[in-house]
């Protein structure tokens, strides 16, 4: 059997169409589209056009209820586009996982822009509100946020100071939704 990729499934996920794939184990089909029925890896056999999901219990795949830490990697004015990249308390991730953090789940409070609370590439600490990709993230629990970021005019590591994220170099404070857990505290 050749295999064309291997990946990790999620149930529900879309893997394919029926004219191009026959569906194989762990794999069903709904109008036409083939989707995984477990959390497995992906094994697609190019040449006899079928889709296999072997179930596994390694697997390791965000849950509603994980914490995760997750880099922002795009931005629109009322969402945040992540990567997942470490579930708090479990083995490493099976997998890349996309998720998406929307302004009304920054805080308990009112927030009008996702940049009043996020930036490109600040590392946050978040809980995990769905189980399906893109994962839905919140960060309004106070000990959720922002745990690492930079200097959006020069880069320099951003420090807890006061209160609020501080830049040593440009001596400015940027606005973010901070979690306890921030790494960088003035000493």
């Amino acid at each position: 059997m050749t295999k064309e990729s291997k990946r990790v499934a999620i149930p529900g996920e879309r893997l394919g169409v029926e004219e191009e794939y026959v569906p194989g184990k762990g794999v069903y089909v709904e109008n036409g589209e083939l989707y995984s029925k477990a959390y497995g890896e992906v094994d697609v056999d190019a040449q006899g056009k079928r889709i296999d999901v072997r179930s596994s219990k390694n697997v390791t795949v965000p849950e509603v209820g994980d914490l995760v830490e997750a880099v922002i990697e795009g931005m629109k004015e009322d969402s945040a586009r992540v990567r997942i990249m470490v579930i708090r308390g479990k083995r490493s991730l099976t997998g890349d996982f996309e998720g998406v953090l929307h302004v009304s789940q920054i805080a308990k409070s009112y927030v009008e822009s996702i940049f009043d609370a996020v930036n490109m590439n600040d590392r946050i600490l978040a809980r995990v509100v769905t189980s399906w990709p893109p994962f839905q993230l919140s960060t309004a629990d106070d000990d959720l946020g922002v745990i690492y970021s930079t200097c959006t005019k020069c880069g320099e590591e951003l420090v807890l100071r006061k209160g609020g994220l501080f830049c040593r170099r440009d001596k400015i404070f940027e606005r973010k939704k901070i979690s306890r857990s921030y790494l960088l505290k003035e000493a």
